[in-house]
């Protein structure tokens, strides 16, 4: 089954949601909570990132990390504390032998690098978009490194829907927080070299309501060089906004106990509720068994052991 819109939900399943109550913001609170009940199919992904940083960032649609590959070769992956507990904090990154530790959320995917002088802070349309979007507030909170005075910029974008990009700030600034309200379709946060144009850093891609937050992941790169890492990621729920968004779990009778499930917690009726949420969890884990195929997971037995052999004595 592929992936689904929002039309095409709306389409088979209004008829379980409330007249009063829309089906779009039902399935806000109802799908969060069906992607966090397993690795269902269609919600893992590979991704792959090139970077010189001794540290990289999940992508924006991503929820998790399942495993990584560092220059082709397969790393662990360690929690948060691991540094504080085991080895201490190390400016250019962890020793080798610990592979990549998860450093927690940053409010952009990079920092910002001034290397020939002061850059602009721009916001840009993307997702093949020609223009800004016609409305929402972006507000970009930062620090300019020459006076060490805290400012945040608010930019109307109401103001700039005819213009592809417009310019924030153009000094050296350290970004502490980007928020946005009511952003309609997808814009990126960028920081352009005054200079060289071609020196593009992306901090942040948003939509909708939120504050920006990246799960970023360190690794030794003492000579940042340039270091390939190909990722495993479960993919994270996106709030859908038009009738035009996606929905990469295309169960719609899953879907359906989980809306069910929300109207009976809705009438205080615990019993029912619990009765479509399984049914939800039942019908994701029949779709998956039935689509590993021979990828299924298999139990070998062995009684004599992995090297059992009968030796050729002629």
């Amino acid at each position: 089954m592929p992936a689904l819109t929002v039309k095409a939900v709306t389409k088979a399943l209004s008829d379980y949601v409330r007249p009063d109550e829309d089906i779009v913001a039902k399935l806000n609170m109802v799908m969060p909570r069906i992607y966090a009940m397993g690795m269902w199919r269609d919600l893992l992904y590979d991704w792959s990132i090139e970077t010189t940083n001794d540290y990289f960032a999940l992508p924006e649609h991503s929820d998790s990390l399942l495993g990584a590959m560092l220059q082709n070769s397969p790393v662990e992956a360690q929690s948060q504390w691991h540094d504080y507990r085991i080895s201490g904090y190390a400016s250019d990154g962890p020793a080798p032998i610990f592979g990549i530790v998860d450093d927690g959320f940053h409010p952009t995917k990079e920092g910002i690098s001034y290397v020939s002088g002061a850059r602009n802070l721009t916001l840009i349309a993307a997702g093949g978009a020609s223009f800004l979007p016609d409305e929402g507030v972006v507000k970009v909170r930062y620090v300019v490194t020459s006076t060490g005075v805290a400012t945040t910029s608010t930019t109307d974008l109401s103001d700039y829907n005819n213009q592809p990009s417009v310019t924030i700030e153009n000094q050296e600034v350290t970004v502490e927080e980007i928020s946005f309200d009511n952003v309609s379709s997808l814009m990126a946060i960028k920081s352009i070299d005054n200079d060289d144009a071609t020196d593009v850093t992306t901090l942040a891609e948003i939509k909708g309501d939120g504050v920006a937050r990246y799960r970023r992941f360190r690794f030794y790169n003492s000579d940042s060089s340039v270091k390939n890492v190909k990722l495993l990621l479960k993919r994270a729920w996106e709030p859908v906004l038009t009738q035009d968004d996606i929905l990469y779990l295309g169960n719609l009778n899953a879907i359906k106990h989980g809306l069910l499930g929300m109207l009976a917690e809705d009438n205080a009726d615990l019993e029912r509720a619990q009765y479509h949420w399984t049914i939800c969890r039942q019908l994701l884990d029949e779709e998956l068994d039935a689509t590993r195929g021979a990828a299924k997971p298999k139990v070998t037995l062995k009684p004599a052991g992995n090297n059992f052999n009968t030796p050729n004595i002629i």
